[in-house]
Order: C-alpha cells, then sequence, then structure tokens
C-alpha cells in the first residue's frame, strides 16, 4: 500500500502544469489588468460615471450627421463636453479620454466646420496625444500602445474574423444589391495601379486611425469605469456601427453588421492583448470592401 501510494504521488508530480496564456492576453469578459483600468486600484466611478462615458463615445459616433448639421453637431459636442465635465474628477483619469476625444472630433461641428476624411479622425488623436505629452495626469491615463501576441493561435483568431467578415460582406452586396453610386463617385479617374494602390493606402491608414479611436481611446477609457470586459466591447461596438450607418455596409442592417464586427474586432484585441491582431483583420475588411467596390461598380 505505501508503496503505491508513493507511485501515485510520483505520478501527480509529473502532470504537467497548464499553459500559461499568450503574453499580454486578457479574458474576454475581464478588465485589462495594468492598463487604464487596473492601475493603482483606482475607485471605479459606478454606472453614473459608465453613462458619462458611454454617452460621449456614442456622441462622437453621431460624427457624420452632426458635420452636415450644425444643430445635431453643436448637441453632440454639448453631451461630449457634459461628459468631460461629470467624469473631470475622477480617481483614474483614463475616464477623461473617450470624452475629451468626442469633444475634440465633435468642435468643429458644433461651429457648422466640416472636416474631411482623414482629417476628422487623425486630427482629434494628435491633439489629444498632444495634450497627454503636456499633461502629467492624462499622460499616465493614456492606454499602452502594445503590439500584442501574434502567435498561431491569434493568427487563427484573425483568419476567422477575416473570413466571417468578408463572407458578410459578400452575402450583404449579393442579397441586399445596394445603390452604390455615391460611393463609386469617390473613386479618383486614374489607372487602375494607381487605383489599387490607392485603395490599399485607404485599408491601411483607415484601419490604423478607426482601431487607435475604438480599441484603444474608447475602449481603455471605458476599462476606467467598469469591471466587466463585455460592457467595454459592446459600448464600443455599438459607436462603431452607429459611425458606420451611411457606410459600406450602410442602413439598419449593416449597422447590425458593423456592431457585431466591432464586437470581434473587441475580442480580438481581449485575446491578442494589443492592437496589431484586430488592426490586420480590420486592413482586410476595408481591401473587401474597397475589391467589391470594383468588381460591382465595374
Amino acid at each position: 500500500m505505501k508503496a503505491q501510494l508513493l507511485k501515485r504521488l510520483d505520478q501527480i508530480g509529473q502532470i504537467e502544469p497548464p499553459r500559461a496564456a499568450p503574453a499580454g492576453a486578457t479574458p474576454v469578459g475581464a478588465t485589462p489588468v495594468g492598463e487604464a483600468a487596473g492601475r493603482a486600484g483606482a475607485p471605479r466611478l459606478g454606472w453614473p460615471g459608465l453613462a458619462a462615458v458611454s454617452a460621449a463615445t456614442l456622441a462622437y459616433a453621431a460624427y457624420p450627421s452632426a458635420a452636415e448639421d450644425r444643430a445635431i453637431g453643436l448637441a453632440c459636442f454639448g453631451v461630449a463636453l457634459a461628459s468631460l465635465l461629470a467624469v473631470a474628477r475622477a480617481p483614474d483619469r483614463a475616464v477623461l479620454l473617450a470624452p475629451l476625444l468626442a469633444a475634440l472630433t465633435l468642435a468643429p461641428a458644433a461651429v457648422g466646420l466640416a472636416v474631411p476624411w482623414p482629417l476628422s479622425l487623425a486630427a482629434p488623436l494628435v491633439v489629444l496625444a498632444l495634450l497627454a505629452r503636456a499633461v502629467p495626469a492624462l499622460r499616465s491615463s493614456m492606454p499602452p500602445l502594445r503590439r500584442g501576441a501574434f502567435g498561431p493561435a491569434v493568427v487563427g483568431w484573425i483568419a476567422a474574423v477575416v473570413l466571417v467578415s468578408a463572407l458578410a460582406l459578400v452575402l450583404w452586396v449579393r442579397l441586399m444589391r445596394p445603390d452604390l453610386s455615391q460611393m463609386r463617385a469617390l473613386l479618383p479617374p486614374v489607372s487602375l495601379p494607381l487605383l489599387l494602390l490607392g485603395g490599399l493606402g485607404f485599408a491601411l491608414f483607415n484601419a490604423l486611425l478607426e482601431e487607435a479611436v475604438f480599441r484603444l481611446v474608447f475602449l481603455g477609457s471605458l476599462d476606467a469605469v467598469t469591471t466587466s470586459g463585455w460592457t467595454a466591447v459592446l459600448v464600443q461596438a455599438a459607436a462603431f456601427g452607429l459611425l458606420h450607418l451611411n457606410g459600406f455596409p450602410s442602413g439598419a442592417v449593416g449597422v447590425g453588421l458593423a456592431v457585431i464586427y466591432a464586437v470581434m474586432l473587441g475580442v480580438l484585441r481581449r485575446r491578442a492583448g494589443g492592437l496589431l491582431a484586430p488592426y490586420v483583420a480590420h486592413v482586410a475588411a476595408d481591401l473587401t470592401i474597397f475589391a467589391l467596390l470594383l468588381t460591382w461598380t465595374r
């Protein structure tokens, strides 16, 4: 009996320990440790703080309409400014990032100034980065710009997101048969090689800007007011979908598809622990859209 017990203990000691998750990865429903939400055990603002940051995030999504209608622009800017004032004394300064970015983006629309893409996305991000560099409290609250894991498991997740999003886009075009004439008019009358090069440049730059806005700033700010990783993912996804109301895909169906896609990108951001994985998936989706525009309109 003693010999059998010793043998059993020896077998237990040889059991392989569980494999660690990829470096930087975060469980989908958890708030990232070490980012804005996890610094120094800062107390949460509760539902009022979450409501304020969510309102600012959703107000940002109304920018396309705000740029065309000054009254909408003024109202959305007011929401962003009120949200910023509501969380101004938050212990975790990362809470300020979403309202501040929303206010910077909507300020031109509030005075009737329409800023074209890509300046409408890039300029507020640059100003926010300069403010964070100049203000120590904001500098320490900025979400870390991490590449994240990019091993076989993450590549598999990227491939799944790319395949699902490409299939959804193709089905939307084939089944909904949308009028793409306005988007076709945006394609410059240049040679095909230059057009392809421009499409690649658009995909690379647009994905970079939108990932910085939604999966870096907004997700980081939302993480600072809630311990529910799913809540943060869903709010940023709702804003992403609303922003693309008149995009590709468009309409109510397009918003729904964009929301689901943003959820997948948020989950991918959590799985990888960085922005590279969702960025690659986003570039692939934008290239798919460009390819569909070429093949559907020509």
